[in-house]
């Protein structure tokens, strides 16, 4: 049985659970904590030596990166298909994972990072930037989600499961108290952003989500 090593509250580890959960493949949960020793152990490092989670062991096979583990159980699951059918949409959904990880993760880090840590008001100004370009994007996928119900067209995704845990880690930070000087339109996304919040109702309706949903990220 596949076993999926993964970190509460982790948005890539959140990744991997979704896709199990979607597919339906039977796994093992073998949580680790931030706080211990546990990503630094001498069994995790030889899974991922690199020390970060979500990482997959199915057998004597061992794979780390959140989007590589989604490939994977999309070949091993073929049905659904999160990565599509036909070329046209692989090259879609690739293209929204994509721009994902090059145009909003860094912006999660230096957005959301820096409120959850405790940074503020020592780097406000860093912050507001970062939420700039974040409302840029969700204005993007504002756009997209106006036309179908999810990102790729009107069939869940794997550009679904990679993108909805960054939004939703960007929506619960700028919700933290205290951050409105900072949080622009994201603090009251649900009505600046009414798509993308149908679009999070769907993901969260699915079968299995509440089994991978963070307790504390419940808001």
């Amino acid at each position: 049985m596949i076993e999926i090593f993964w970190g509460r509250g982790s948005p890539y580890s959140w990744r991997v659970q979704l896709a199990l959960e979607i597919t339906g493949i039977p796994y093992r949960s073998r949580q680790l904590h931030f706080a211990g020793e546990d990503l630094k152990s001498d069994e995790f490092l030889a899974i991922n030596p690199r020390g970060q989670v979500p990482a997959l062991r199915d057998g004597g096979f061992t794979l780390y990166e959140s989007i590589a583990i989604l490939a994977y159980l999309d070949a091993i699951r073929p049905e659904p298909a999160l990565f599509g059918n036909a070329p046209e949409e692989r090259g879609l959904i690739w293209r929204l994972i994509m721009e994902c990880v090059y145009y909003l993760e860094p912006h999660m880090t230096a957005f959301a990072g820096t409120i959850i840590s405790g940074e503020l008001p020592e780097k406000t100004d860093e912050a507001i930037a970062s939420r700039r370009q974040v409302e840029q994007e969700l204005d993007r996928l504002e756009v997209l989600l106006e036309r179908n119900d999810y990102l790729a067209g009107n069939r869940l995704s794997a550009a679904d499961v990679a993108v909805y845990p960054v939004v939703q880690l960007l929506l619960i930070a700028a919700r933290r108290e205290n951050t409105e000087a900072v949080s622009g339109r994201l603090c009251r996304a649900d009505a600046h952003f009414p798509a993308l919040k149908a679009w999070c109702r769907r993901i969260e309706a699915l079968p299995g989500f509440e089994r991978t949903n963070p307790p504390h990220w419940r808001v």
